[in-house]
């Protein structure tokens, strides 16, 4: 496959596009009462949330791509970007802002399990909901790594207790 320079285009644009989405989504949907649509307070929440992943995973990308820019042309031009590369910014930054909403999900049952019999009582502040959602997008690889350890290791005793059973 043909790489280049000209590969830089289409991921700058999705970098750019991933700001002015997850920017509109963040702050429009809260502070301008964009998409009045969806009139659930819930559902505006994880709108935003999702819009602030968005801008969390987007900032991962612009870091990334600032590296891989400098690694190109001063050290190694063999590794210039090819035509789908950007497919793969404009995943992460997608999946940013699912892995966002979910950060922040876990984070508000995970407290209101420690402090209450029920996750539905408790109410995070803005701020603390829009950091979560942010680590979530930025952080997108460690938290889903550290999501599928948490996973690895519920199975992998599962399957120890699956075993005395049938013995």
């Amino acid at each position: 496959m043909k790489k280049g320079y000209w590969h830089y285009i289409p991921i700058t644009l999705v970098i750019v596009l991933g700001f002015l989405i997850g920017g509109y989504l963040s702050f429009a949907v809260h502070y301008l009462n964009k998409i009045s649509f969806v009139e659930n307070p819930q559902g505006r929440l994880m709108i935003s949330l999702y819009g602030v992943g968005m801008l969390g995973a987007t900032t991962c990308c612009a870091e990334f791509w600032s590296k891989d820019i400098d690694e190109v042309v001063y050290e190694n031009e063999s590794l210039l970007p090819h035509f789908f590369d950007f497919f793969g910014y404009l995943t992460l930054i997608m999946c940013g802002g699912i892995t966002g909403v979910i950060l922040f999900l876990l984070v508000k049952t995970g407290i209101g399990v420690s402090t209450t019999s029920e996750a539905s009582n408790i109410a995070l502040t803005g701020e603390a909901s829009v950091i979560f959602a942010y680590i979530g997008g930025l952080f997108h690889f460690r938290v889903k790594r550290h999501l599928k350890n948490i996973i690895d290791k519920m199975f992998k005793e599962s399957k120890a207790d699956d075993k005395k059973d049938v013995t």
